[in-house]
């Protein structure tokens, strides 16, 4: 269930930020960005759960689009940091705006009490240790 909960609602999202010429992946890292502030592609990978190579094509796709920039990080001179740009900024404030309308529309057909007990569940379930 957990697994078709989830293409649903990663299909509505992708559907949802198509629009804006970005995927979930993109979304993933603006929002990791957003957060954090600029991160190496290390971290990056760490925190949205992403392989080396799928880091450096989304990255590659954020550059080339100026949403974000590899600039050399301050704290290891061999490492990169990614930083979004003015323009990451405004695509994810959009972005987010789009997420809480999928989520909104997602929840829809539950009542609010329902609502609040899913995400208390899921937060159990994703916090809950491994194994």
């Amino acid at each position: 269930m957990l697994r078709l909960a989830q293409r649903r609602a990663a299909r509505t999202f992708t559907e949802a930020l198509r629009p804006l010429g970005i995927e979930g992946r993109h979304h993933g890292v603006l929002l990791n960005l957003r957060k954090h502030g600029p991160l190496s592609q290390r971290q990056l990978i760490d925190l949205t759960g992403s392989d080396k190579s799928a880091m450096v094509r989304t990255v590659d796709d954020l550059e080339s689009r100026g949403l974000a920039v590899r600039r050399p990080s301050p704290a290891d001179r061999r490492a990169y940091a990614v930083e979004m740009t003015d323009e990451g900024r405004a695509l994810f404030a959009e972005a987010a705006r789009i997420s809480e309308d999928v989520a909104a529309r997602l929840l829809d057909g539950m009542d609010e009490g329902d609502q609040e007990l899913l995400i208390a569940l899921l937060e159990r379930f994703v916090a809950a240790p491994e194994g």
